[in-house]
């Protein structure tokens, strides 16, 4: 490749990167805007889900998508450690757990469930760092409590990618919440999640 060549070459990338890091910022603007407007996980949901159809642009199809739903039974953990709270159990509170919780060592590894497209990544009232990523045929998996997200909004991922770190410290194990929805309603994850040796200790 010579010179005029290459530099034509990269300054392509260079726009295509400045455009992308544009609209990133652009999008981050409109769903911290839909936080303040959010009273709940539910709520923010349902305003993320309306604001995608508003700005929905055409893609590429693909020839063989990957579906979820076939997926059933196959996903990893999104991080190795210990099942202490199931779907459905009842909390002090008196509500009704509609995720899982696994305590994680310090500094743990989180990793992406499943194929898909960031859709939230930051602060979200009473789950800390949330990370929602939206998998197709109306699934989201939500990752809650990490101390780092290592995904923007609107990356592509992959099952198995880092998502991001735990933090937490001896005094405090480091506690990941998920979740998985379809068609914005909990769902339990447990039997989506690939068998694997897993300490469980449930507490309510």
């Amino acid at each position: 490749m010579n010179a005029s060549v290459w530099m034509a070459c990269s300054g392509k990338r260079r726009s295509s990167k400045k455009s992308t890091d544009s609209e990133t910022l652009k999008a981050e603007k409109r769903i911290q805007a839909l936080v303040k407007q959010s009273k709940n996980l539910q709520d923010l949901m349902a305003r993320l889900e309306a604001d995608k159809s508003k700005n929905k642009k055409p893609k590429a199809t693909k020839a063989n998508p990957s579906l979820i739903s076939k997926a059933r039974g196959t996903l990893p953990y999104p991080a190795i450690g210990r099942l202490v709270g199931r779907y459905g159990q009842t909390l002090e509170t008196g509500l009704t757990r509609k995720g899982i919780t696994i305590e994680t060592g310090a500094g743990a590894q989180v990793v992406v469930p499943y194929d898909g497209t960031v859709v939230f990544a930051g602060l979200f009232k009473g789950y800390g760092r949330l990370l929602i990523i939206e998998h197709g045929e109306g699934y989201h998996s939500l990752l809650a409590g990490l101390a780092r997200i290592d995904n923007v909004i609107g990356q592509q991922v992959l099952s198995g990618e880092p998502a991001g770190i735990m933090g937490g410290s001896e005094n405090s194990p480091p506690v990941l919440y998920v979740e998985l929805r379809r068609n914005g309603q909990p769902i339990n994850p447990l039997p989506w999640l690939a068998a694997r040796k897993i300490k469980v200790k449930v507490n309510g």
